[in-house]
């Protein structure tokens, strides 16, 4: 399947309200451009929206369908850059990474000129928080005031790379209100919280919400041409015409490798033969249009007069 995310206008009309979007947080950066920046290098730091697989499989582990094609944001975003992007050198992101994580994973790395420091992270404090309130280990309202404390974390970290990285791009967490990991846990979430108004979907939608808008309100901002850009995948997933890049509605809330979890496992040959409808890869990850579409969009936005 081709995927050309910009040749008709109404795709074009799309991108630029989602922009739109984009003027109204603060940390999406200065309104004009001065001196535009080009990265020679993108390095990256998160968790398994952004893990690129090991070396041994090929990268072919990515968590996602695995397809042979470019199957994960990152390495679409270098080449809308037109670099090279090499995770055996600068993609530090793993799996089961927290908030926590993210010092650890830039110990030891020694920035260059030229860097671009992408960081994802918060969806697995997102999983984890929503697991301990259906395990009885944690309250809804304690988990809700966590994620925020945990978004205020996020974007501390952000703002003290900008002692290593004069440029830097964040993103925010993407919803799982309606994937298929909120539909299995739905029924044990309305057994054990009837009174939670909305259920499942509407807790994590709560979590998400209280640690991405942490990420804006500490955001601050940056004069033209360095600092930290904002993208926000929430809004991007939410709004954008998905089905117009022919996911189907079926696929925004079933996963492509059914009884599978993405990664080495879950590929063209064990997924659904129309993977590419689909927006979920397993329970959680995303499948390879779904991902190409962030990096494209992440790349629009920066070279728009909000980025650098």
């Amino acid at each position: 399947m081709k995927i050309n995310l910009l040749t008709t206008a109404k795709r074009l009309g799309q991108l630029l309200a989602y922009l739109g979007l984009c003027a109204l947080i603060a940390s999406c950066g200065a309104s004009t451009k001065i001196d535009e920046f080009f990265p020679s290098r993108i390095v990256v730091v998160g968790d398994f929206f952004s893990y690129q697989g090991t070396l041994a499989n090929a990268y072919a582990d990515q968590l996602t369908v695995n397809d042979g094609t470019i199957t994960n944001w990152i390495p679409q975003l270098a080449l809308d850059y037109n670099i090279r992007f090499d995770p055996a050198v600068s993609g530090f992101a793993t799996p089961s990474a927290t908030v926590a994580d993210l010092p650890a994973q830039l110990k030891s790395y020694k920035p260059q000129t030229g860097d671009m420091l992408v960081i994802s992270a918060g969806m697995n404090d997102l999983l984890n928080h929503t697991l301990l309130v259906l395990n009885g280990k944690e309250t809804p309202a304690l988990a809700l005031s966590t994620l925020t404390t945990l978004g205020t974390s996020y974007q501390q970290f952000a703002r003290g790379q900008l002692a290593n990285f004069s440029h830097i791009l964040l993103l925010n967490a993407y919803d799982l209100k309606g994937s298929p990991f909120a539909q299995i846990n739905t029924p044990a979430f309305a057994k054990a919280y009837p009174s939670y108004a909305g259920g499942l979907p509407q807790f994590i939608q709560d979590l998400t919400r209280a640690f991405n808008t942490a990420i804006i309100s500490n955001a601050g901002m940056y004069v033209s041409g360095q600092g930290v850009r904002l993208f926000d995948v929430e809004v991007l997933y939410l709004s954008a015409d998905l089905q117009g890049y022919g996911i189907s509605t079926a696929g925004l809330t079933s996963a492509a490798c059914p009884g599978f979890t993405a990664g080495i496992t879950c590929n063209a040959t064990t997924a659904d033969p129309n993977y590419n409808s689909y927006l979920f890869a397993d329970n959680i990850n995303v499948t390879p249009v779904a991902q190409r579409m962030v990096g494209n969009f992440a790349y629009t936005f920066l070279r728009s007069a909000k980025g650098w």
